[in-house]
């Protein structure tokens, strides 16, 4: 959800900056306005899937107790931990990982909607 957020808020948006501030062509448009949507899906996604790591990784202690309770429970440490931007650790690695996939969507949705006009659809 938060991955989708940042991908749709950000892309059409984007577009009408590369388009009408910067008079780039269709493909540089949609290469920019793609590139900038994947940024933002992996700013949007990165610390929830942060806090789901974390769930996933943690193992009990010498005496069987978990760190943490729940999703909350883990939110709240690490915020309280190392502040904020904890949750951005490792971001370089994760928009590698998820701008180009998003980038993708919007290059194929792009292809998609030329041929349905082109078909008259």
């Amino acid at each position: 959800m938060a991955l989708n957020m940042g991908m749709l808020a950000s892309y059409d948006q984007s577009v009408e900056f590369f388009k009408d501030n910067l008079g780039f062509g269709e493909a540089a448009t949609i290469l920019g306005a793609s590139s900038v949507s994947g940024f933002f899906a992996a700013a949007c996604s990165l610390p929830f899937d942060y806090v789901k790591t974390q769930i996933q990784k943690m193992q009990p202690d010498a005496e069987g107790k978990f760190p943490y309770t729940g999703s909350m429970d883990c939110a709240m440490k690490t915020l309280k931990s190392g502040g904020p931007f904890k949750f951005y650790t490792g971001f370089p690695v994760y928009c590698v990982r998820i701008a180009p996939h998003v980038m993708m969507t919007w290059i194929f949705l792009n292809q998609i909607q030329k041929l349905e006009k082109k078909a008259g659809l």
